[in-house]
């Protein structure tokens, strides 16, 4: 087995993660002489995806021309996946949350940490302590996850990714500007390809659930992929297990929704009149969403990314004529305060 594959340890490592993003924006790619052809969509099917995107991620454009101007560089980030994904390579891309940001715009809001330039990192002291020895038997393959010995990957926020690595090993072009950290939970190998199982910080929408398979075992690379092995590291123990803090306090309750002097919805749900008299109401149904819309039909309701009935057709619009639609919720009977507090009736 090559020298990468030594350790059983989770290693903590910086990843470059910069210089891999940079062959993301089409730009890039024929300022350095990469030939990326469009991908024959119409305009009606991106700007369709265009539109179920921004549903997917909460996107809010409110300035002046905005939702134009990031439907271009949309299109320009679509083409260049079109395209990768076209090629019998060995791993495929996909939209994230980022797919409407510059590969510039990425870099001043997303990247992390830098590295001296001046900073010789393979000069760095080393250690021996997990070093293959002669008649050592490692595993084939390593997977700490199955072990029960990583925490769920996490959204950090400040580091982010315009792709959406998937579907496969990272075999691609990156250099070793290091700017973000990672963690090594395991390795294997791919159709003959050697690979880390790395997770990263980005959520679980990013990459195989938050994970990666990087490309291990590069033949005359002691950098390896990305720089991975540049700058690798592991926690040890000093000292003493720190005392038990004891449980945690419980949760707070969340009270219900009230809904009028006598009645209430569940918490996190939307009072919904039933039945409407001079301007009073007289009987009350709960959607279960917050700040939902009540329907005129007095039996379903809406979620407020999907504001607009359409009674009818029992959906959902984002606005009207919108092609994009869900089903509209159900009502529930609203409750007597009572029942929710156990402690006989309220007053008001």
């Amino acid at each position: 087995m090559g020298s990468m594959s030594r350790v059983l340890v989770v290693l903590t490592m910086m990843f470059v993660a910069s210089s891999a993003l940079d062959m993301s924006i089409i730009s890039y790619n024929e300022a350095h002489g990469v030939n990326v052809n469009p991908s024959g969509r119409t305009d009606e099917e991106v700007m369709g995806m265009y539109e179920q995107w921004i549903v997917e991620h909460g996107k809010n454009y409110n300035a002046l021309g905005e939702k134009e101007k990031r439907f271009e560089i949309f299109k320009d980030n679509l083409r260049f996946i079109d395209q990768h994904n076209s090629q019998n390579l060995t791993y495929k891309l996909g939209l994230n949350r980022f797919a409407d940001l510059t590969n510039e715009e990425y870099r001043s809001r997303y990247l992390g940490r830098k590295i001296h330039e001046k900073r010789n990192l393979l000069k760095a002291k080393k250690s021996d302590r997990y070093a293959f020895r002669v008649g050592d038997s490692l595993p084939d393959s390593v997977d700490w996850r199955e072990k029960g010995a990583v925490a769920k990957v996490k959204d950090q926020g400040s580091c982010g990714a315009i792709w959406l690595w998937r579907l496969g090993v990272f075999t691609g072009r990156c250099g070793t500007a290091l700017d973000h950290g990672v963690v090594a939970i395991g390795y294997g190998s791919e159709n003959g390809l050697d690979y880390w199982i790395v997770r990263n910080s980005w959520g679980d929408s990013w990459g195989e659930s938050g994970y990666i398979k990087m490309e291990r075992n590069i033949a005359n690379a002691v950098t390896g992929k990305c720089g991975i092995a540049m700058e690798s590291s592991y926690p040890i123990k000093k000292g003493q297990n720190p005392p038990n803090p004891g449980p945690s306090p419980p949760s707070p309750i969340k009270p219900p929704t009230v809904c009028d002097s006598y009645y209430s919805c569940p918490e996190s749900t939307t009072c919904c009149c039933v039945y409407e008299y001079g301007n009073y109401c007289f009987g009350w149904g709960c959607c279960p969403l917050e700040g939902a819309t009540c329907c005129d039909d007095h039996y379903s309701c809406c979620p407020h990314d999907y504001p607009v009935c359409d009674v009818a057709a029992g959906t959902c619009l984002m606005s009207k004529g919108n092609p994009l639609a869900v089903k509209a919720l159900k009502r529930t009977p609203a409750k007597p305060h009572w029942a929710f507090s156990g402690e006989g009736s309220n007053s008001a």
